[in-house]
Parts: C-alpha cells; structure tokens; sequence
C-alpha cells in the first residue's frame, strides 16, 4: 500500500506545470527605462511601454529655436553660388511593387537601381549627393558627363533586361538633366538648394518610361561637342512642356542610338510587350 501510495506521488508531481514567477525587482528592467520586461504566461517575455520619467518633467525643457534658427541663417548666408549640373533618376512604381512582392525585395530591386546609378555617375566623374530611396540625386560639373551617366544607365538596364526581370522583375525608370546655380549647404550630409534643383526633379517626373529628358540649358552646353559623338547619341526633337512649379522649358530627349527614343511609336511598342 505504502508502495503504491508513494507511485501516486510521483505521478501527481510528474503532472504540475510550472509557473513562471515574475523576477525579482532587481532582475528587472530598471525603473528609468523606457520598456520594462513583463513576463505573462509560458516563459515569453512581453515589452509593456512605460513612462521612463514623471509625466510633470516631459517636455519640460523646450527647444532653442533661436539658436536653430540662427544655425540654418549662417549656413545659407556664408555658402556661395556653384553652377553644376544636375541629376535625378526615379525608379517606376516601387510602392506598388513593395505591396505585391514584399518589402525585401523591394529593396533589393530599389538597391539595385541606385547601384547601377551611382556606378554610372562615378564613371564619369559626377558625385551623387543623395538616395531617394527609389533613385539618386547626382552633381556634375560638365554637362556632357551628366548626359553620358545617363545613357550608360540606360544601356546597362536594357543589357541587363533578362537577368534583372528574373531577380526582381521590371526595372523601369526616369531620368532629368538640367544645369544652374545652387548653393552648396554645409552640414553632416552634403545638400544643395536652388532653382536647378526643383527643376531637374520636375524635369525627371515629365519624363516616359525609360526616358531621358534634357533641358534647352544642358542642349545648350552639349550640342557643339555632340558631334563627337553623333555615331552613339540620338537626341530628338524640342518639345515645349509646362514644368509644375517652374513654367515652360523646352526638352529634348537622349538615347544610345542603337536604341532608339523611348518617344517614338516602335520603341514604346517594344517596351509594353517585354
């Protein structure tokens, strides 16, 4: 009997779930910190937002506007006029393509575009100041530097046509070229601002498929040197468009020659069926 009493503890203990027991105040997150670690059923850990200080002392210090303020005064006023050439490239539709495929290779396809633009705009000596997370914002010195970025990203996509679409799909895009004053701003990262800016970028949104838009400034500054290179470029007709923000400029579009203007009938034919 004793026996079998004993058999029937050991089952009985065999039986007990354990509970976990919330640890002791000094294993815990201190008082001050943002999250405290809270432990609810089963041994997972859930975070519980908590105030880190008295609700009477947040926010109570305001922010020095004056010296903000001032800061941004002293950077635009001691900065100087630089006339540059300007870049912006657009990858099409890369929030619809992030809601369909997923956010990781939104990124990689967003990653791959820049890579592509950055490579190109290095090769002949422009600088990009910034990603936009769907494409850059690029600064040359020469025009014509600018336009040959632009059609070596052209035909490196278009090279890349099939191995691309099989990684991540299409990779259609815009880009626009424009040249001007703007002012370099100092600061932890490099930014300028400017007419030249707003309309490189109004520029690159008028711009089709696959297109490269070029102003009458940049048409300008290239169209003495094109003929260097009139075996390889294909500059189309002037074409008046109204920029939002900027009013009327005169646009030309470029392409690599052997791949015709994204303007005209055969080659946005052959666009829409790959």
């Amino acid at each position: 009997m004793a026996t079998a009493r004993k058999q029937d503890k050991i089952n009985s203990e065999a039986n007990v779930v354990a509970i976990p027991r919330t640890p002791p105040r000094s294993q815990r997150a201190d008082k001050s910190a943002a999250v405290d670690l809270v432990v609810s059923s089963g041994d997972l850990a859930v975070p519980r937002m908590v105030a880190s200080r008295p609700a009477s002392r947040v926010n109570a210090k305001m922010l020095d506007l004056d010296v903000m303020i001032e800061s941004v005064a002293r950077a635009i006023a001691t900065t100087q006029d630089h006339y540059k050439c300007i870049m912006f490239t657009d990858l099409e539709s890369s929030t619809e393509y992030k809601r369909s495929m997923g956010h990781t290779k939104g990124y990689m396809r967003n990653r791959l575009f820049c890579d592509i633009c950055e490579q190109a705009v290095e090769r002949y000596n422009g600088h990009v100041v910034k990603h936009l997370g769907d494409g850059i914002m690029a600064v040359f010195e020469h025009a014509i530097d600018a336009v040959l970025a632009s059609l070596l990203i052209k035909r490196s996509i278009s090279d890349g046509r099939k191995k691309l679409k099989k990684l991540v799909g299409g990779m259609n895009y815009r880009v626009g070229i424009t040249c001007g004053y703007v002012k370099e701003i100092p600061g932890p990262t490099q930014d300028y601002i400017g007419h030249a800016m707003d309309k490189g970028a109004r520029i690159q949104s008028s711009a089709l498929r696959n297109q490269i838009l070029i102003d009458e400034i940049v048409y300008g500054l290239i169209h003495t040197k094109i003929r260097d290179y009139s075996g390889d470029i294909l500059i189309g007709a002037p074409k008046n468009m109204t920029l939002k923000g900027v009013g009327v400029s005169t646009l030309y579009e470029v392409s690599p020659k052997q791949m015709g203007l994204e303007s005209s009938l055969s080659t946005r034919l052959k666009t829409m069926f790959h």
